[in-house]
């Protein structure tokens, strides 16, 4: 009981979804040849990370109480309320420590994501609109939270230890575009997951507008583009042997699991799986590398 506690905790409770973008982060580190990790760096990423979506939690608190299509995991965020607002309080005021360490350029870089990643939690005025979640945009979220995954997982470490001006050419692009791919592909699936509560919010998604098999099949596809960018990079000598090999294996691996969704899947398929293949993928890079 106390192991199943736990597991529910960490993946519920977004700790799972804040180590994912540290592994991304640290990945783009590693490929980008940068010479040592920058540990402030993955500390905010984690906080910051764990900050946005615990907002997201606490700012939807009130209508996952009256939604009558709860699952386990939104029984769980509404029983851990104080919990997820201490937790909400330390990722802050960490958050917010690490950016006096930062370089300049790198906070001056992460003003729009910044105010994008906010704006997907909290409710914002969107001229002509009404105070809004961008999230609730019809079509917005996925397209969002792709741009804003690969902007925090390949530009900030980038921006941090090169400069900013190394993002002004292929090599970023590319990495840049594969991992805005992947994130795509492998958040598809959360908007199968959030059917019935999207509908119940009349938030328009992919798999509500063309369905759960369609969508599946066009995450699959996803997949298939990222591993050919990926091949891609490998011409242009951007990535080794070792990763062209780990992130094919680790598409492979995720297009089986976006096969295997149907409607009676519960909520760790997701939470657990499907989210875990960030980690699958940075956990294939450093073993594969071992190797070859």
């Amino acid at each position: 009981m106390l192991f199943r506690k736990a597991i529910h905790s960490f993946f519920f409770g977004n700790f799972l979804i804040a180590f994912s973008a540290v592994a991304l982060t640290h990945l783009s580190q590693t490929g980008n040849k940068i010479s040592s990790d920058d540990l402030h760096l993955l500390i905010f990423v984690f906080f910051s990370t764990l900050l946005v979506y615990n907002l997201n939690f606490i700012v939807g608190m009130n209508g996952l109480k009256a939604s009558s299509f709860r699952s386990d995991r939104h029984n769980w965020i509404v029983k851990h309320e104080k919990i997820i607002w201490i937790f909400t309080i330390i990722a802050l005021i960490i958050s917010v420590a690490e950016l006096f360490v930062l370089k300049k350029e790198t906070i001056i870089f992460l003003f729009l994501p910044g105010i994008l990643a906010l704006g997907y939690a909290v409710p914002i005025k969107v001229p002509g609109l009404k105070t809004i979640r961008f999230r609730e945009l019809p079509f917005v979220k996925i397209f969002l939270v792709a741009w804003v995954w690969g902007t925090f997982t390949v530009g900030l470490p980038i921006v941090q230890q090169i400069g900013i001006k190394e993002l002004v050419n292929t090599e970023f692009f590319l990495l840049f575009f594969s991992r805005s791919v992947f994130i795509f592909a492998i958040t598809i699936p959360f908007d199968i997951r959030d059917l019935t509560y999207d509908s119940d919010k009349q938030i328009a998604t992919l798999p509500s507008r063309f369905g759960i098999e369609k969508s599946k099949y066009f995450s699959v596809v996803l997949l298939f583009l990222f591993s050919a960018v990926t091949f891609l990079r490998f011409q242009f000598n951007f990535c080794n042997r070792a990763e062209l090999a780990a992130l094919v294996l680790s598409a492979i691996s995720t297009a089986i699991l976006v096969l295997m969704i149907s409607k009676t899947r519960k909520e760790l398929f997701y939470s657990g799986l499907i989210e875990g293949t960030m980690l699958i993928q940075w956990l294939l890079v450093l073993l594969l590398s071992k190797i070859f």
